[in-house]
């Protein structure tokens, strides 16, 4: 199994409901308003919304401030706070609470400094912080001490799951008090393009994200990378995928990589050579 995936595992723990770990205290969401401002924009007029910050405001993404997620600071339990968790279960969001003594300032500067980060190729890569697979492969995937220092202003981060519960993430040891700086590893590039694979996954199977075969990411990237990205392909696939032996999805793979069939036909060719196996 990839690393990332056996720490997903360990790092976070599945629950069906945040209703049991919440209190009447604030609490916080972080919402991908772009992909449905018409959805994400009523929240803040709803009972229980305190306060909010645009997140790209005073960094360097500033620029694609339209784009940018927004922080909203919401009281737990109230009509803002269930509206929230509404929101974060279509994908648009995951929440957390803050430890006592932080702010909505704080919270934002601490996000802030992830949304751009150093890449192992000597660039810059934007991070979708906002996205719950995004948020969910980076804490799978960064080093302990980052993973540890990343929590240490929350007493819990919850990232919603196709199936409807939530991953509960809590620290694991002791926090360090400071952190040099953050730079996106390989581990975590490879995680965060794995993970729209693995929520794909998951959100057409009955297997959760901490359960997921690896085997089955790998298979699905093979087919995005050999040109296969409509969903309605994708889904004919998911069998072959699931069920094909070692020998039979290497006759697949090679299918893949050599066929000059394009669209349907090339799904129909896959198929038919899995069935005559």
């Amino acid at each position: 199994m990839s690393g990332w995936l056996n720490q997903l595992a360990e790092r976070s723990k599945a629950v069906d409901s945040l209703s049991a770990l919440t209190t009447d205290k604030r609490g916080f969401v972080v919402l991908d308003q772009r992909r449905s401002p018409e959805q994400c924009r009523p929240l803040l007029g709803l009972s229980g919304k305190q306060d909010f910050l645009t997140l790209f405001a005073g960094t360097s993404p500033s620029p694609l401030i339209e784009a940018s997620p927004w922080l909203v600071e919401i009281d737990q339990g109230s009509e803002a706070w269930h509206y929230a968790e509404a929101l974060c279960q279509k994908r648009l969001g995951w929440m957390c609470l803050p430890s006592s003594d932080q702010t909505l300032q704080s919270i934002a500067n601490h996000l802030r400094t992830l949304f751009v980060l150093d890449d192992p190729h000597g660039g810059k890569s934007l991070i979708n912080l906002q996205q719950p697979a995004v948020c969910m492969a980076l804490l799978a995937s960064v080093a302990f001490n980052a993973y540890s220092y990343w929590l240490s202003l929350f007493q819990l981060v919850a990232t919603p799951t196709p199936q409807g519960q939530w991953l509960v993430w809590q620290p694991l040891a002791a926090t360090p008090a400071v952190l040099d700086e953050w730079q996106l590893t390989t581990e975590m590039e490879v995680a965060l393009k794995e993970s729209q694979q693995a929520w794909w996954l998951s959100e057409h199977s009955s297997e959760g994200l901490t359960t997921l075969p690896y085997q089955w990411v790998e298979r699905l990237s093979v087919c995005v990378n050999t040109g296969i990205t409509k969903g309605r392909y994708l889904i004919r696939l998911l069998p072959i995928i699931q069920q094909a032996d070692e020998a039979a999805w290497q006759r697949v793979e090679q299918l893949l990589s050599e066929s000059e069939l394009v669209g349907i036909q090339r799904i129909k060719a896959v198929e038919k050579l899995h069935d005559g196996q």
